[in-house]
């Protein structure tokens, strides 16, 4: 039996095709199961690229160092952070509902906060503004404001008696 190259290179060839097929087909039938958590995912991601960008400005304008060791960060971030949002998704659908997502959000909310603090710290360090101070004083005044709204509800529902 006469081996030629060109059997060789169409015996590798199909064997890429048929890989990529069958890679392609159950890389969609994933991305099909993670539909319920995609948004938690996409604001994770979209976090992340805006801490790279804002940390990046940061270090420009501080004059400190671009490592390749501070970009690894932001990989390493990536993948671990899509799978602690897939380990809760699977907990979520073994032992709750896969409707209801308790744990899924849980996670993903608190990975989102803890990105979204880490944009501000570097947008404060950016622009000089204290952000975190401006967002804190809002929140109080929103807050004191809903309760003198409801305090003066109750004081008027008491007069009317």
């Amino acid at each position: 039996m006469n081996i030629t190259s060109k059997t060789i290179m169409n015996y590798i060839s199909n064997f890429f095709s048929g890989l990529w097929a069958f890679a392609g087909k159950y890389s969609i039938l994933f991305l099909m199961f993670l539909t319920p958590i995609h948004p938690l995912l996409y604001t994770i991601y979209i976090l992340l690229i805006f801490d790279l960008i804002t940390g990046v400005t940061k270090a420009l304008r501080s004059k400190e160092a671009i490592t390749s060791k501070r970009m690894r960060d932001t990989i390493i971030k990536f993948v671990f952070y899509s799978i602690a949002v897939f380990i809760a998704f699977q907990v979520d659908i073994t032992l709750f509902s896969a409707v209801a997502l308790y744990l899924s959000k849980l996670v993903g909310g608190y990975i989102i906060l803890i990105e979204f603090q880490s944009n501000i710290e570097n947008i404060s360090t950016i622009t000089g503004v204290d952000l975190w101070m401006m967002i804190k004083d809002k929140v109080v005044a929103f807050f004191d404001t809903k309760l003198k709204d409801a305090a003066e509800i109750k004081d008027d529902s008491k007069d009317d008696k």
